[in-house]
């Protein structure tokens, strides 16, 4: 009986200290798949050993039976420290492409043995010892207890194999020392528990089971492996795979013929495919030509290149910035390629709106200045006849059209501070519906009706938008003649894109015009109007078009892209 109780005790001891090594693994680096996998297993270790403490605690049959059941899923702990194994010595069978393999092999046994336990006597059953009292025993006559016996075996000789094969690979005297101490810590739990899984029952004997004294050991040996060797611990030698895989930038794996041998999760976001289905595919069917080609040819010409620029979507204006390096086996022969991968959309978009609102500005300065020039020597001839000829009659005509000059100098003045703005200012998301309502109300336009009809969307585009829909409306009013109404709509088109049109029942616009009303200097005032409402929509790719018929009305047509509007 002192046996007993000393087995009892390291049930307790064992569940407490696996526990709470799991915990401290787990608090280590909670990102890591690795210490996540740990903790499993230890927490279902725990739950075993809590199992089996109170199942010779118990003073019943039923109480027994009960404490047997909670203990069927031991199978699954066994599977789990495997797959532990498998994951930290980074074998085949652990990679992310394999884990339905993974699931057939290991888990799929393992949970059907625990229903058998579960639900049956198949595995073990309880009887009543004299001078013992309730014990659990293997049905050894059926084909149920053996067939599981061979199947942790396998799995066990196996996690080994797999632990020796990596200390024999690793590349550093730290790393071999990792797994040696991990293949040691396990081979004690195999040890102590092959005493009462296999070797005790053949003799009839029954006691709490073994394994336990051995778990317990596997803890201090484990701790013993983190406290003096960094195991679990972010290492050069163990940072260069988790580095990799919580990287924000792409990384891809490939052979020398472009075939795909493994992915990150970035990269598989940025290519928008599964990260477990990468593996075998070709290169090329992520990344188009003729970027794909020229990767091939600088990787074989150079070796090594960077900043390659490609294009994934025409559409949604995707764009990626490429670095790749030849990667060499230890003989130096070309073993394979790496590629990072970098979104660079946003980027490009801003770069793009600077460049354009340069070259605005660099045009507008131009302009503006031969225009105030010519304006101002308009207005200094007026004045200067006004002078001359005092108070006669003609006077108030000149002093009518010098304060003309004056209002158009006023306009261009103020266009310059409006554009000034252009693309200082990063795009956003604006509800359109709102941006509609407010130009509408800030524009005079008594006897005129406008009605809108706009659905709850959102449009991507700079913050001067607003000046758009008033320069429109503007431009409605005073070019329309005898407009009486303006309607504005929007709707998606074929392509996905969101389509807005402004129609008016005014005079329209001749054919010959309806590109040229676009450029600058073009109009019955400051001929800055459309231009520059052109200009703030191409910031974020929005085109405009007139598209009326001349005698019935004006009709704008914006085209906003599909990734510049989206649903609310």
């Amino acid at each position: 009986m002192v046996l007993f109780s000393i087995l009892e005790f390291f049930c307790l001891l064992s569940a407490f200290t696996t526990c709470a090594l799991g915990f401290f693994v787990y608090a280590k680096s909670s990102d890591s798949p690795i210490n996540r996998l740990f903790l499993a297993c230890m927490l279902g270790t725990t739950y075993w050993a809590i199992g089996e403490f109170f199942f010779w605690q118990a003073e019943t049959y039923d109480g027994a039976l009960i404490w047997l059941k909670v203990s069927a899923f031991w199978p699954v702990v066994i599977v789990l420290s495997a797959h532990f194994v498998l994951a930290y010595t980074e074998h085949p069978l652990a990679q992310p492409g394999k884990s339905r393999l993974l699931l057939i092999c290991l888990y799929v046994p393992a949970v059907i043995f625990t229903l058998l336990g579960l639900f049956t006597d198949m595995v073990y059953f309880v009887v009543n010892k004299a001078g013992t009292g309730f014990v659990y025993t293997p049905d050894v006559t059926g084909p149920v207890y053996p067939v599981e016996c061979i199947f942790i075996v396998m799995v066990m000789l196996c996690a080994i194999f797999a632990g020796y094969s990596a200390w024999k690979k690793a590349d550093s005297a730290k790393k071999r020392r990792q797994v040696r101490l991990i293949c040691i810590a396990l081979a004690t739990a195999i040890g102590f528990g092959a005493i009462s899984g296999i070797i005790l029952p053949l003799f009839r004997i029954y006691t709490p089971n073994f394994i336990f004294i051995g778990l317990f050991l596997f803890s201090l040996i484990i701790t013993y492996a983190i406290t003096r060797y960094g195991l679990f611990t972010l290492s050069p030698e163990t940072a260069l795979p988790y580095i990799l895989h919580t990287m924000p930038d792409g990384f891809i794996l490939m052979d020398m013929d472009g075939r795909i041998i493994t992915v990150n999760a970035s990269a598989a976001r940025i290519f928008r495919v599964e990260e477990k289905n990468t593996s075998g595919q070709l290169a090329s069917e992520l990344i188009p030509e003729p970027a794909y080609g020229t990767v091939m040819t600088m990787i074989r010409e150079q070796g090594t290149f960077l900043d390659l620029e490609a294009v994934l979507d025409q559409k949604e204006n995707k764009v990626v910035s490429i670095a790749g390096s030849q990667v060499r086996d230890p003989g130096g022969a070309p073993a394979g390629i790496v590629l990072i991968i970098r979104d660079i959309s946003s980027r490009k978009r801003q770069e793009r709106a600077l460049r354009v609102a340069n070259e605005k500005i660099s045009l507008l300065t131009h302009l503006t200045s031969h225009d105030i020039n010519n304006l101002v020597t308009g207005l200094s001839g007026y004045l200067l006849l006004l002078e001359a000829i005092n108070t006669s009659p003609p006077g108030d005509a000149y002093v009518h059209n010098a304060l003309e000059v004056v209002d158009k100098i006023s306009r261009h003045l103020w266009f310059s501070s409006e554009y000034l703005y252009l693309g200082t200012y990063q795009p956003d998301w604006q509800p359109l519906a709102i941006v509609m309502a407010r130009a509408v109300n800030d524009l005079p336009h008594e006897g005129i009706e406008i009605t809108t009809q706009i659905p709850p969307a959102e449009i991507y585009a700079d913050p001067l938008s607003g000046k758009v829909i008033y320069n429109l409306l503007e431009n409605a009013l005073h070019h329309g003649m005898h407009l009486t109404t303006i309607h504005i709509t929007a709707s998606e088109g074929k392509n996905g894109d969101l389509v807005v049109v402004f129609e008016d029942n005014g005079v329209g616009i001749a054919d010959g015009e309806k590109e040229h009303i676009f450029q600058y200097g073009v109009g019955k005032h400051s001929g800055l109007g459309l231009a520059f409402t052109r200009d703030i929509l191409g910031v974020t790719g929005i085109t405009i078009a007139e598209t009326g018929t001349p005698g019935k009305g004006a009709r704008f047509e914006l085209h906003i892209p599909p990734a510049a509007w989206r649903r609310t």
